[in-house]
C-alpha cells in the first residue's frame, strides 16, 4: 500500500494544486488526492499537462485520486450539465496518470429510496463508463454515523439509501459496470459494525482507495459524530484491524487520513503534514 495526502485536516486550504503536491513531497507521502480542476489549473500556468507531470515526477509524487466533481446529488437538469464536460475531465486525468476517481453517498434523501437507487444507478453509470473508456476506476464511499440516516439528529433526508458495505454491493450491482467499487473508510467501518473480514471479502478488485481517521473517546458506533474525528492513534477504532484488513485484502492502492474536525490538527499545514505522516508510519504506512 502507498499513502497519499488529503486535505481534510491539514489547514491547507489556501495552497494551489502544485503547492499541495511539494507539501506532500516534502513530508514524504507517495501521492496526493486532488480535484481535477486544480490540476487543469496547474497545466495552464506550467504550458502543459507534461510538464505538471515532469514537475509531480521531480517530487515523486503521484496523482493518487481525484474527487468526482459532476453534482449527482441534486436533480436530472443540475447532472446533465456537470456531466457535459466529465469526459473531458476525465481524459486529463488520465494523462496525468490518475485511474481512481471517488465520491461520497449520503445515508438518506428526500426522495423514496426506490426512486434514489434507480436515479443514482443510472448517475453512476455513466459515469462509470465514462471512466472506462480511459482505464479509470469510480469508488463509492458510504457515509455511516447514525445522526447523519433517516431519522437521526442531523438526518440527511426523510429516507434511507445507503450506508453500509453490504447496501453498496447491492448498489454496485445495479450500476452493472465492472470498474465500480469502494472508497472505504475507518470511521464509516466502525459506525456500520464493519469488520477487517467485510475488507478482506471485498478484496483489491472492489476496493479502490481508502481513508483512515479515528473517533474519539467515548464515542460509541452509534454515537460518532461525522465532523469530530481525530487523528489516527488519539481514538478508539482499531486501526491495527482495519490496516491489516486492507493487507489481507490484497489492497494495492493509496491510504489517505482524512481528519474530518472543525480545527485543523495542527498550526500550519507543514506541522499538519508531518504530524499526519507520522501516524500512518507508526500503523506501518
Amino acid at each position: 500500500m502507498k499513502v497519499s495526502l488529503c486535505g481534510a485536516g491539514l489547514g491547507a486550504g489556501g495552497l494551489d494544486f502544485l503547492g499541495f503536491a511539494e507539501l506532500a513531497s516534502r513530508h514524504g507521502f507517495d501521492g496526493i488526492d486532488f480535484g481535477v480542476g486544480g490540476a487543469q489549473a496547474a497545466a495552464a500556468q506550467l504550458g502543459g499537462i507534461d510538464a505538471v507531470k515532469a514537475r509531480l515526477a521531480d517530487w515523486n509524487v503521484a496523482p493518487a485520486t481525484y474527487g468526482l466533481d459532476v453534482e449527482w446529488r441534486g436533480d436530472q437538469a443540475t447532472f446533465e450539465q456537470g456531466f457535459a464536460g466529465f469526459a473531458e475531465r476525465a481524459a486529463f486525468a488520465a494523462k496525468l496518470g490518475c485511474d481512481r476517481c471517488c465520491t461520497w453517498m449520503p445515508p438518506a434523501s428526500n426522495r423514496p429510496t426506490a426512486v434514489w437507487m434507480e436515479e443514482t444507478a443510472a448517475r453512476f453509470r455513466a459515469i462509470a463508463r465514462v471512466l472506462g473508456a480511459h482505464g479509470a476506476r469510480l469508488g463509492l464511499e458510504f457515509v455511516g454515523p447514525h445522526h447523519l440516516r433517516a431519522g437521526g439528529a442531523n438526518a440527511m433526508g426523510s429516507e434511507p439509501t445507503v450506508w453500509t458495505i453490504d447496501g453498496t454491493l447491492e448498489l454496485i450491482a445495479r450500476i452493472g459496470e465492472p470498474n465500480v467499487g469502494f472508497m472505504v473508510d475507518s470511521f464509516h467501518q466502525y459506525t456500520t459494525g464493519a469488520t477487517a473480514d467485510d475488507l478482506i471479502r471485498l478484496g483489491d478488485a472492489r476496493i479502490v482507495h481508502a481513508h483512515i481517521n479515528d473517533a474519539p473517546a467515548g464515542a460509541e458506533p452509534e454515537t460518532a459524530v461525522d465532523n469530530r474525528r481525530v487523528l489516527p492513534g488519539d481514538g478508539v477504532i482499531d486501526l491495527p484491524a482495519y490496516v491489516g484488513g486492507l493487507r489481507d485484502a490484497g489492497y494495492t492502492g493509496y491510504v489517505a487520513c482524512e481528519v474530518l474536525a472543525p480545527e485543523p490538527v495542527a498550526a500550519t499545514p507543514d506541522a499538519a503534514a508531518a504530524l499526519i505522516r507520522e501516524r500512518l508510519r507508526a500503523l506501518g504506512l
